[in-house]
Order: structure tokens, then sequence, then C-alpha cells
């Protein structure tokens, strides 16, 4: 039914549409919940919240567009569809990977930035200073 060629051409329009999509999903998500970690980050001035959230999304498609791209040859050569299906998914699952861990290792330095994320309860929150104990901790 299709030819080798048109088997790997769609299996490359997948991948492509899949991962860009998924890494704008990842960062239309953390763009938006992560405002309240800029902000305490920021203390509050909304403007430069605003701006810094708008520059880390920029970095973070350019970053990961860029992998999809990057890895659009890897993986081998699909000639049947089972075989363009499972390459599709290895290279997806390669995609999702490298968010997750981009991601955890962005609040892993944000924690290591800020300190720990405190409830509102927390003494230590209402006063706007990070200490030594505090990124420690």
């Amino acid at each position: 039914m299709f030819t080798h060629l048109s088997v790997m051409i769609v299996t490359y329009f997948a991948y492509i549409a899949i991962g860009i999509g998924l890494t704008a999903w990842v960062a239309r998500t953390l763009h938006v919940h992560g405002r309240v970690f800029l902000a305490k980050g920021c203390k509050g001035d909304d403007e430069l919240v605003g701006s810094l959230g708008h520059l880390l999304s920029v970095g973070f498609l350019l970053l990961h567009v860029g992998f999809v791209l990057l890895t659009l040859k890897l993986g081998g050569v699909a000639t049947e569809s089972t075989e363009a299906i499972e390459l599709l998914s290895t290279k997806t699952g390669l995609v999702l990977v490298v968010l997750a861990v981009s991601h955890f290792f962005h609040l892993a330095l944000y924690a290591r930035i800020h300190g720990k994320p405190r409830g509102k309860g927390d003494a230590r929150h209402d006063t706007g200073i990070v200490t030594a104990e505090m990124v420690k901790a």
C-alpha cells in the first residue's frame, strides 16, 4: 500500500507534530502554573513575573523543539506500518523523558535558588527573606 519512502515521511511528520505538540503543551502548563513560583522569587512584581515567564517559555520551547528536530533521523528506518508505529512510539517516549528530566531539573534549580516552597501558615513565608538554612532545607 505505502512505499518505504512514504511510510518514513508519514512517520517523520507524525513525530514532528507529536513532539512539538507535547513540547508546547508542557511549556504552556509550566508558564501558567509556574507563575506562582516566579511571583515568590520576584517578590510579587507582576511585570517582572510576566516577562521572566515569557523568556523562560521561549527558552524551553527553543531547547526542546530543537531536540525534536535534531533527533528526527535517529532510531532507524521503518518499512512497514508496524515498524513505523514502534519507531514513533520510541521517539515520542524519548521526547517525554527529556521533557520530564528538564522539568525536574528546573524545579530542583528553583528549590536551590529560592528555597523549598512553604505553605501560608509557615511564619518564614511572610518575611520574603530567604536564609541559608531555608536553601539547605
